[in-house]
């Protein structure tokens, strides 16, 4: 399967300058200053998350690990759109499912709050904008659950489970909705992070505080004390994302 539609739709490959900034770069070749302009790094999801989305959950397709896909924090839908593109292309059968509240972060309890990188009521955006961008692609919709992670989560969760994204930004949500997904997912079932930030690993000074997001990490790593799997980081530019696999 071809994965260029993760760099041609929308305009989601933010590492291509713009004529201007090409312009400028020529001038700046000219003058031997070696520096070079691009487009700013987007505020969601990077093209190189959409690459590490668009490996894993092909894996779990081409392996025919049995189970739904979900997303645990669709915002806008672009995500959405590489999971559905990957599975109209591969004829999967799956179902595709959507949570969010689509009003934004919840009221910060004071687990999220004295990390003071989240307010309430940040990255907001109406169903009707997911909806559109579908639309526009002649996509099918996902399954859409609208509404707080405790209101939907585990009610509307699908049986079985063979990928998930979890993008819940705060450790809140991301403590609310592992255990549910974990239980649903058999062995070979691949479950992926968003916004999950090893400093340890990765040592960045200046990383802006919306793509470390320290609660999702504390929810994960307490999560998986216990548990036989292993949660790597995959490396993404300015973002990052933690997997696993079920065992």
């Amino acid at each position: 399967m071809h994965n260029t539609f993760i760099a041609t739709t929308f305009d989601w490959d933010h590492r291509n300058p713009k004529d201007w900034q090409r312009f400028l770069n020529r001038v700046l070749r000219k003058f031997r200053i070696k520096a070079k302009l691009t487009p700013p790094q987007p505020g969601m999801a990077n093209v190189e998350i959409r690459m590490n989305l668009f490996h894993l959950l092909e894996q779990t397709v081409v392996h025919n690990v049995p189970g739904d896909v979900v997303e645990l924090g669709c915002n806008a839908g672009e995500s959405t759109i590489v999971m559905r593109i990957i599975l109209n292309t591969l004829a999967s059968g799956k179902q595709l499912h959507a949570y969010d509240s689509f009003e934004g972060l919840p009221k910060l309890q004071e687990t999220d709050h004295r990390d003071e990188v989240y307010s309430e009521g940040d990255m907001a955006v109406d169903d009707h904008v997911l909806i559109k961008n579908f639309d526009s692609l002649g996509l099918k919709l996902p399954h859409i659950h609208k509404g707080w992670f405790e209101d939907t989560i585990p009610e509307e969760l699908p049986e079985q489970i063979c990928f998930a994204l979890i993008d819940c930004d705060l450790y809140e949500g991301t403590k609310h909705v592992l255990p549910h997904v974990y239980e649903r997912m058999p062995a070979g079932a691949i479950g992926m992070i968003a916004v999950y930030y090893d400093e340890k690993l990765l040592p960045r000074k200046g990383l802006e505080g919306g793509y470390r997001s320290p609660g999702v990490k504390r929810a994960v790593d307490e999560f998986f004390a216990d548990k036989p799997e292993t949660v790597g980081m995959l490396y993404a530019n300015e973002n990052a994302c933690g997997y696993f696999r079920k065992l």
